[in-house]
């Protein structure tokens, strides 16, 4: 569980989205190839509890983060994959301070929230001999990210970011594009400007600010604007870009 120390000493770190492959060799792979983290998207995606287990213990087995969208932010969600062992969550479609507050008190242990101490990757396999040193150390790992999403989020940002313990913010750039009558349309400049006002909120407030990028083309404006956690297109998205290159190379060959 690095990636928040990465992030708060001003590292980058470089993860790819999946939503459809469940197979923990892929994360085999990705590691072998240099990401830091595996974003694990189950708001969109259809794995199952025992699936994300089954990335999670793979990417802890190579010491690669995890990040996991669970569908809502309710405290059964929250508690299970935060039960497995992963480095934070990404909360979807974030418009008010006070789903965040529920998030922070179903993720943190006390006294900083009501997570449930339980069995498992989290408490059993770190062999600490005092538990509270091992919750103290859990709460300062684990990583919870607002993801912006919609206009009421943009226009909440500063009260969302405000909350004690959320220590990200993301953006959900598709949902945006609609929210504002521009579906799609993810670099019009009406968007560009509504997440530099969200990052500059974050930065009044010592919040890390994620993105996804959807290729290399807006990668730079990212990286001026202070993006730290970097997600770099999905398992769908590589797949597409790269077998529409090659048979577009291949058939014009025949």
């Amino acid at each position: 569980m690095e990636l928040k120390k990465k992030l708060l000493n001003g590292e980058h770190v470089v993860g790819t989205q999946i939503t459809m492959i469940n197979n923990p060799q892929l994360a085999f792979i990705l590691k072998n190839l240099g990401f830091d983290y595996l974003f694990i998207d189950c708001e969109h995606g259809g794995f199952s509890y025992k699936e994300v287990s089954g990335l999670t213990a793979m990417c802890r087995a190579l010491s690669m983060g995890v990040l996991v969208r669970p569908p809502q932010a309710d405290r059964q969600n929250i508690q299970i994959y935060a039960d497995m062992g992963i480095d934070g969550l990404i909360i979807p479609m974030v418009e008010s301070a006070d789903t965040m507050k529920d998030v922070v008190s179903y993720a943190r242990y006390a006294p900083l929230g009501v997570r449930g101490v339980a069995q498992g990757p989290v408490t059993d396999f770190r062999g600490v001999s005092d538990i509270r040193d091992l919750l103290k150390e859990v709460n300062e790992e684990f990583l919870i990210i607002a993801q912006i999403e919609s206009k009421q989020g943009v226009e909440n940002c500063d009260e969302i970011l405000s909350v004690p313990g959320v220590d990200a913010v993301f953006f959900g750039m598709m949902d945006l594009s609609v929210s504002y009558g521009k579906p799609g349309k993810v670099e019009d400049p009406v968007l560009k400007d509504k997440v530099k006002k969200v990052i500059a909120c974050a930065k009044e407030h010592n919040i890390i600010c994620g993105y996804h990028f959807f290729g290399r083309h807006d990668l730079s404006w990212g990286l001026e604007h202070g993006i730290q956690l970097i997600s770099w297109r999905s398992d769908i998205s590589a797949m597409q870009s790269s077998y529409k290159s090659d048979l577009s190379f291949i058939k014009n060959q025949l």
